[in-house]
């Protein structure tokens, strides 16, 4: 209800008629290629008139191509053109890619796409406009250009007129739904987690100092069965990581270390999480919210798959060295599959430092 209510009060202050299947809130919304597409922005003011057109300039945030059109209404609300048919929309945008689809060509921007207007509609003078895709994770503006000039150098042309350009205001109907929260590590260790191919391929390293800034984690892990991509889920949208750590000197285990990585998510100006060719890498130079620094997951065939964990700092949640063998430490992913690996024969262990291969 929540988003409904956004879309027509947009709607309502945008002065569109409700008539039935006129403007951007009655008329249907359109597929690409049998995909069903959602209304991701609403754009006033669109205009193709007088040497003027509307561009429309987004970039896909999803980490997964999606299908991209920009439909535009005259001031009656009668739809100018159909992205179903290819007309205004522009297929599989990669991630990260930007595209800019237009009511016409300009002298200034590059265009990707050009809207062609179709009968009735002969002009689009007040008129409005949506921007329609398979997936709402994307960041849109919206202008009016002078189609006639471009930017030429004063030396060059001293009596060129420059483009004008003015910036639309652009309403977003939803918002991208944030990943749930990382649930906590269970109080018993994970079953059928993902173990190293042989003895000594999983080292962990633990440093407990003072002050808490001096704190430090770091696991690595090697081998096990053969890892594909898709196994560690899609952490740059929804799979989120925790990594958990066990105490099993006693009758039942003990949690003495629980590290989330939440998935998306931005870490300074960058994405936490970005893919790569085989997995995914972690970086969070803030260390929020448990410490964890880095994360490097990448998948390849039996034996060779690997993973490469590092926190350090106040907000790692070590609840003090030393640590009672055998120790059990997983990594966990929200798409099903974990990894561990258990050290019963520490190298070191005492009150400021763990050190230890795995059995």
């Amino acid at each position: 209800m929540r988003l409904l209510s956004t879309f027509l009060g947009v709607a309502a202050t945008l002065g569109l008629g409700a008539h039935a299947h006129a403007g951007v809130t009655d008329t249907p919304v359109p597929t690409f290629n049998g995909h069903a597409a959602q209304v991701v922005a609403l754009v006033p003011g669109v205009i193709k008139s007088d040497a003027i057109e509307t561009d429309v300039i987004c970039t896909n945030l999803a980490p997964v191509a999606v299908d991209i059109g920009f439909e535009v209404f005259n001031q009656a609300g009668v739809r100018a053109n159909r992205v179903s048919t290819g007309n205004g929309a522009i297929l599989g945008v990669g991630p990260g890619r930007t595209v800019t689809i237009a009511t016409g060509g300009t002298a200034v921007l590059h265009e990707d796409a050009a809207i062609t207007l179709e009968a009735p509609v002969t002009e689009l003078a007040n008129g409005s406009g949506r921007v329609v895709a398979t997936d709402i994770r994307l960041a849109c503006n919206a202008f009016t250009v002078d189609s006639l000039h471009t930017v030429e150098s004063p030396g060059k042309c001293p009596t060129c007129q420059p483009p004008t350009l003015s910036n639309l205001s652009l309403s977003y109907v939803a918002a991208a739904p944030p990943p749930p929260p990382p649930p906590p590590c269970p109080a018993t260790p994970l079953a059928g987690c993902r173990k190293p191919a042989a003895p000594g391929r999983a080292l962990l390293l633990l440093k407990d100092r003072t002050p808490d800034t001096l704190d430090a984690l770091l696991w690595k892990w090697a081998g096990g069965a053969a890892t594909t991509k898709a196994d560690f889920g899609d952490p740059v949208a929804t799979t989120n990581y925790q990594l958990c750590l066990y105490d099993q000197s006693g009758a039942t285990p003990t949690l003495r270390l629980a590290s989330n990585a939440p998935a998306g998510g931005t870490c300074g100006a960058r994405p936490c999480w970005t893919g790569t060719t085989t997995g995914f890498v972690y970086a969070d130079p803030a260390l929020t919210p448990d410490g964890l620094a880095t994360i490097s997951a990448r998948g390849a065939g039996a034996g060779a798959a690997k993973l490469l964990i590092k926190g350090k700092g106040t907000n790692l949640p070590l609840s003090g060295l030393p640590l009672g063998p055998p120790v059990r430490v997983q990594l966990s992913a929200g798409s099903g599959v974990c990894w561990e690996a258990v050290y019963t024969t520490p190298l070191t262990n005492n009150a400021g430092k763990f050190k230890a291969k795995s059995d």
